[in-house]
C-alpha cells in the first residue's frame, strides 16, 4: 500500500498528498535482520528489560518491578542466551531495535517503541513491547474494550486508527500514564491488510511536538513494518 493510501486507511487523511519525503525517510529506517551471530550481551539486551511495578488496578507505580520482562516466552522460546545468539528471532529483535533507534533519532521523540500483537502465557490477546528507547514502561497492553477506555495503545490496537495527542493536559480521551513528563503522543497502527499486527507509540516532553513531518515519518515506518516480517516471529525451534 502506498503511503497516502496508508494514511487514509489509518484515519489520517489530512496528512495525505503532502509534498514531503518524511514518509519515505521513515520507511527507509526499517532495518533488515542481520545474518551474523550476536553476542550474549546483545541477546540479554534485546530480550530482557526493566518494567515499572504495576498497582492492583494496573497503573504504573513509582519504582521498578523486582523481575524484568523477558520476551522469550511470548515469542515461543526458552530463554537460553547462548543458544539464542544465532536464532532468527534474535535477529528480528535486533532489527526492530535498530528501527526504533533510527526512528527516534529521525523524529527526536523522547520515547518510542514498537509493540507486536501476540497471545501471552495466560492466553490473552495483548500488545507486547518488543523494542523501545526511553524510560522503562509497561510491557503488555491487554487488547480488550475495557482497557481501551484507559489506553491509547489498546485503542489503536483494536481500531486500526492512529491517535494524535497534541497536549496530554487538554486531552479527554483514553490515556495510560507511565511518565508524568510526557506532554504529547502519537500512536500509529501497523496494519497488514485488515489486521493490526502491531503499533508504534511515540511520546515527547513538550506539547504539539508531533509535526506533519514527524507524523509522516512514523506512519511511513509503520507502513514499511507492515510489509516486512519484523512483527512475525520465525516458526523455528529454539
Amino acid at each position: 500500500m502506498d503511503h497516502d493510501s496508508y494514511l487514509r486507511t489509518i484515519g489520517l487523511p489530512e496528512f495525505a498528498d503532502r509534498a514531503s519525503d518524511a514518509a519515505r525517510r521513515g520507511a527507509s529506517l526499517v532495518s533488515r535482520p542481520p545474518h551474523a551471530t550476536v553476542t550474549r550481551e546483545t541477546v540479554e539486551d534485546r530480550y530482557v528489560y526493566p518494567v515499572p511495578e504495576l498497582g492492583d488496578d494496573g497503573t504504573c507505580g513509582v519504582g521498578l518491578a523486582d523481575d524484568p520482562y523477558n520476551l522469550a516466552p511470548i515469542c515461543g522460546l526458552d530463554y537460553d542466551p547462548e543458544r539464542l545468539r544465532d536464532h532468527p528471532n534474535t535477529a528480528r529483535l535486533v532489527a526492530l531495535h535498530e528501527t526504533v533507534e533510527g526512528l527516534a533519532e529521525e523524529t527526536g521523540a523522547d520515547w518510542l517503541g514498537v509493540y507486536r500483537r501476540a497471545t501471552n502465557a495466560d492466553g490473552e490477546d495483548v500488545l507486547v513491547k518488543e523494542a523501545y528507547v526511553g524510560e522503562p514502561s509497561r510491557a503488555e497492553f491487554p487488547l480488550t474494550e475495557s482497557f481501551a477506555e484507559r489506553s491509547n495503545n489498546t485503542t489503536v490496537g483494536l481500531s486500526g486508527e492512529a491517535v494524535l495527542v497534541d497536549s496530554v493536559d487538554d486531552y479527554d480521551g483514553p490515556y495510560y500514564e507511565c511518565d508524568g513528563s510526557v506532554d504529547s503522543e502519537f500512536c500509529c497502527p501497523v496494519l497488514a491488510g485488515d489486521e493490526v499486527v502491531g503499533i508504534v507509540d511515540a511520546e515527547a516532553h513538550e506539547p504539539e511536538f508531533f509535526t506533519e513531518d514527524r507524523v509522516l515519518a512514523i506512519a511511513g515506518a509503520c507502513a514499511a513494518l507492515a510489509d516486512s516480517d519484523l512483527l512475525t516471529p520465525p516458526r523455528v525451534d529454539s
